[in-house]
């Protein structure tokens, strides 16, 4: 299993947000992170993802904008895991457990159908 930290982001492309996964050997969120504005750069929201030791490694975890570039994703081997949507500031899913399904709405995860999601390992 792996123990060293991870990170991954994705910048929206007009730069002003970011989705942000961080673990460092205990726990492990996801990030709505602000890149710009009077304040500097700043964590708008979190969503925890796991405490403990995971079953995935850094390269099994991808950030992905919808085709909108509302909502921002995180995928671990391939599932959608968490979700913030950046215009109403709400957050969905979070909790990972290896083998389960995320709990995030189902007009949530069809944002994200269009685009090219990671593949499964």
């Amino acid at each position: 299993m792996p123990t060293n930290d991870m990170f991954q982001s994705a910048v929206r492309p007009d730069g002003d947000l970011a989705g942000v996964f961080e673990y460092d050997e205990d726990t492990g969120y996801f990030y709505l992170y602000e890149t710009k504005g009077n304040e500097g750069r700043k964590i708008v929201s979190a969503i925890q993802v796991i405490v403990g030791s995971p079953d995935f490694e850094e390269g099994d975890v991808t950030i992905l904008w919808d085709v909108s570039e509302v909502m921002v994703g995180l995928f671990i081997k391939g599932q959608l895991w968490a979700v913030f949507d950046a215009k109403t500031r709400e957050k969905y899913g979070g909790n990972y457990v290896a083998n389960m399904k995320p709990l995030i709405p189902e007009r949530v995860t069809r944002a994200f159908e269009l685009i090219k999601r990671p593949a499964t390992h």
